[in-house]
């Protein structure tokens, strides 16, 4: 199957940046890589406060001392609408109602009782002492109740993954039933004010994988506050909830939360649990899964978190696995059981010690502020200096130019990181971490595998005494190789809209190891051929000899990536080009129509398997040593007899097929049209994809056109079109028009014929794991 040529994208990216003279260090794998092979023959704040009334119903315009004790034998009918000054001693008694003030100020308490009664009524009592002398009519006071702040009760708490989830929206599903929203700081706190929800509520956060992370709030509360949080821990909460139930943690009524079945499902979490979290500290006795406060500081129950991977299953319920964080660098995961009740977490494995959170922490905010900066003033921004040392380099290229190849740099321009997560650490001065960001200007999300090296004091002296960015001596250094090579965990589901050739082309689940070993590296912004003659590839899943890849013929295929040649681990003595550009080792699958028996696959891999060296000899089903973080040694041999040994870990687990099952795949809605513009050419195809965010987020829509090596195609190549973009957040219809009008279709491509093919799909990401999706019509 044919990839499209990366020399392009990453010869303008390096165009984009040659005036830049600060290296932005970063790495990974994303979309520019791994080009879909979907073909089964050929395929490669402070709180509110509330207002108390106050009981006092006429104010006070003086302090009250000792009220007046004249008294009044006849009451007064008319009342008195301003302050009254006594008479001073000797003077005639007033007969009528005061209607204005005094001049002769009075300036002690008048103690002598008035002995001339008065004729008119009075309904208030005269209360109000005057001390001071009154020279000016007063105005009359004005009403207005007294105001005791009286602060709101909050419901609250952490949402993280280990480290914190910042700026994302924490959604309440609540008994009226209602739906709010709040969203969470730069520590992954959040607070709303607890009138606004009704208990019980359904509280979830949407992960950048797309999946729902979730949790419940009981009603309970915790003093004057309710604390209830976000994290792995409480979604495995609510998936045993479900699980009692027999239902989905998205099929949870908030007004049918039965909070006996909750505490149960609580326990059986904490049980798994406990003893870690003991070793870190905390107190088990007190211990709420759901409810106990924490920071996502790398410490306490933040901890245990940084110590557990988690996944869902085909039922839709959340698994937790233990995290392998310390790895020498020739050492291999064992295959990682799930926790429960015989398998417990005992200790936390959190690489906090060795390269703590608060440094990556740093980074990421120093990231953010030079993502602000545009990239032409980047390079004298005080922003962006001290990300990475100047001896940066990542697959043979910069920053610059591995992230934002696909993507555009000038794309970069607003990006948001999100809090870094550790994947592993090795020998203690290397680690993995897997950062995701996201581009208002695409409103997309994309992730990396990030490479951060402890340099020690020399990184500071190499890069002019300026400071590293995480605060310490570790920075983003990139794997300092001169190959793009890259292991991959990938799950593809390949539908064939035609009934009447599944026999031949199966519509199925396929579970397979992408391995991209690119046969050209860039040497001064230019991209040079470094002749490679094969490359043997070892490790979980693949054959005990090694899996040989070899340079793809150029007059044929337009991919630099090396295809598989064999699977016997016999490396050729001269160059010898692979049969195709195929780079996925397919090894197991399950039938995706009910049409189609088990036995009727086994035979088609049987084919597959003797025809080609794409298939594994039998269909596998069981993927347990397949883990992430699982090692894989990689032998370079050039066609000077030169020879490398590479060390590669899995990003990812492999899924089995089986797993596939439960996934909740895109959907393309207008499928008869697609069918359509392939069966009849036409020179433009549009893909109207439905799908669930809470299961996977498509990161690129592609389209691929595939033609036999015919003389009349331009350099007779196999594949002569393909497109690929990257999906917005809202993104559901997507337009294709032709990139290359050749002489195979002219005018009329893409089109399909009995020697042509066209597929349609998506690609997303998930756990370090790459899923795809495959619509085409096969003859």
């Amino acid at each position: 199957m044919k990839k499209r040529s990366h020399r392009t994208a990453y010869t303008l990216s390096q165009a984009i940046i040659t005036a830049a003279t600060v290296i932005l260090a970063g790495c990974g794998g994303g979309g520019g890589g791994a080009t879909p092979e979907p073909s089964l023959e050929t395929t490669n704040s402070a709180p509110a406060t509330t207002p108390a009334p106050n009981n006092t119903t006429t104010p006070d315009t003086a302090a009250v001392t000792t009220p007046s004790p004249a008294p009044v034998s006849t009451p007064l009918t008319t009342p008195f609408t301003t302050p009254v000054t006594p008479p001073a001693s000797g003077s005639t008694p007033a007969t009528t109602p005061g209607t204005t003030p005094s001049t002769t100020p009075a300036t002690t308490p008048v103690t002598t009782p008035v002995t001339t009664p008065v004729t008119t009524p009075v309904t208030t009592p005269i209360t109000t002492p005057v001390t001071p002398p009154v020279t000016t009519p007063v105005t009359p006071p004005v009403t207005l109740p007294v105001t005791t702040p009286v602060a709101s009760i909050l419901l609250g708490g952490t949402v993280a993954t280990g480290a914190p989830l910042t700026n994302s929206t924490v959604t309440f599903l609540d008994a009226k039933p209602s739906s709010v929203t709040t969203v969470t700081d730069t520590a992954g706190k959040f607070s709303i004010d607890m009138s606004k929800v009704k208990s019980p509520a359904i509280m979830s956060v949407t992960l950048s994988d797309g999946r729902k992370m979730y949790s419940i709030w009981d009603g309970s509360t915790q003093g004057s506050s309710a604390t209830t949080n976000i994290t792995p821990l409480t979604d495995a909460v609510v998936s045993e909830y479900a699980k009692s139930k027999n239902i989905k943690p998205s099929d949870i009524s908030a007004t049918s939360v039965d909070t006996t079945a909750l505490k149960t499902a609580k326990n059986t979490v904490k049980e798994w649990i406990v003893s870690a979290y003991q070793t870190t500290g905390g107190n088990a006795t007190s211990l709420d899964i759901l409810n106990t406060p924490f920071d996502a500081s790398g410490k306490g129950l933040d901890a245990v978190l940084d110590s557990l991977n988690f996944t869902r299953n085909s039922d839709g319920l959340t698994v937790l696995y233990p995290k392998q964080v310390m790895l020498s660098d020739s050492e291999s995961p064992s295959p990682l059981r799930p926790l429960s009740a015989s398998n417990k977490l005992t200790s936390v494995s959190s690489g906090n010690d060795v390269f703590p959170l608060s440094q990556l922490g740093s980074w990421r905010n120093r990231m953010n502020d030079c993502m602000k900066v545009t990239v032409s003033a980047r390079a004298a921004s005080a922003a962006c200096a001290g990300l990475a040392p100047l001896a940066y380099k990542h697959d043979s290229v910069n920053f610059q130019t591995h992230l934002f190849s696909d993507i555009g740099e000038s794309n970069s321009v607003g990006a948001v990181f999100e809090y870094p997560k550790i994947m592993s650490i090795s020998s203690g001065t290397s680690a993995t971490v897997e950062l995701r960001w996201y581009q208002p200007l695409t409103q997309t999300t994309h992730s990396r595998l990030a490479i951060f090296r402890d340099l020690g004091e020399s990184g500071r002296l190499q890069d002019n005494k300026v400071a590293s960015a995480t605060g310490s001596t570790w920075w983003l250094y990139g794997n300092q190789r001169d190959l793009e090579i890259r292991i991959e965990p990938r799950l593809s589901r390949y539908e064939n809209m035609n009934a009447s050739s599944q026999g031949t082309s199966p519509s199925a689940l396929f579970s397979g190891i992408h391995i991209l070993i690119n046969n050209y590296k860039q040497v001064n912004g230019n991209w040079v051929s470094t002749n490679i003659l094969a490359a043997n590839v070892t490790g979980p899943g693949l054959p005990a000899a090694g899996l040989v890849l070899a340079p793809v013929d150029p007059s044929l295929y337009s991919s630099p990536y090396l295809g598989i040649l064999n699977r016997t681990g016999q490396m050729p003595a001269q160059l010898t080009y692979a049969p195709d550009s195929v780079n996925e080792f397919r090894l197991g699958g399950i039938p995706l129509s009910a049409n189609i028996s088990t036995s009727a696959l086994d035979t088609w891999w049987s084919s597959q398997s003797a025809s080609n060296q794409f298939y594994n000899n039998t269909r596998l089903l069981d993927f347990s040593s397949i883990q992430s973080q699982s090692l894989y040694t990689v032998k370079v041999v050039y066609v000077s007899g030169q020879e490398e040994i590479h060390k590669l870990r899995l990003p990812g687990a492999l899924p089995s097929p089986t797993d596939a099952k439960g996934v909740a795949w895109p959907v393309l809605t207008n499928s008869a049209e697609v069918k359509d513009a392939i069966l009849k050419p036409s020179s433009a195809v549009t893909a109207k994809w439905s799908f669930d965010s809470a299961s996977l987020v498509p990161e690129v829509s592609f389209i691929a056109g595939y033609a036999p090596p015919l003389d009349a195609c331009t350099n007779k190549r196999a594949r002569i079109w393909q497109v690929e973009k990257y999906m917005g957040k809202n993104d559901k219809t997507i337009a294709f028009t032709p990139l290359d009008t050749s002489a195979c279709w002219g005018p009329n491509f893409p089109g399909n014929s009995s020697t042509t093919t066209t597929d349609i799909g998506i690609r997303s990401l998930q756990n370090g794991t790459r899923y795809y999706s495959f619509i085409t019509w096969r003859l």
